[in-house]
């Protein structure tokens, strides 16, 4: 599985906890990874915890996430990696807005 290239053996293993292994098989490396370098390229620094427990983040196209990131950044200003770090929550939002997004473009 692609995902130990990114985290290490006990994210891993709490993945597996987390998450169905069909769910796990089905996600898409090459969206994965661009989202994960999105996330990257914002100094997200608590990157193994949102794929911990938002998962499905990296399932919407990447588009969608910067969007829905850039959105989020114009609301908390320019601290807003920080904000987030502080209140994971706000992935949530992030999630909502991308898929809303999608819908909007018919994805």
């Amino acid at each position: 599985m692609f995902l130990d290239k990114f985290l290490n053996l006990t994210y891993l293993d709490l993945i597996y906890d987390n998450y169905d292994e069909k769910y796990i098989s089905l996600l898409d490396e090459e969206n994965f990874n661009k989202v994960y370098l999105l996330l990257k390229s914002y100094n997200f620094y608590f990157i193994d915890d949102i794929i911990l427990n938002y998962l499905e983040l990296f399932e919407i196209e990447t588009k969608y996430v910067q969007l829905a990131i850039s959105d989020i950044k114009l609301t908390i200003g320019d601290d807003f990696v920080k904000e987030i770090g502080k209140n994971m929550t706000l992935i949530d939002k992030i999630i909502e807005l991308a898929i809303k997004y999608s819908e909007k473009d018919g994805d």
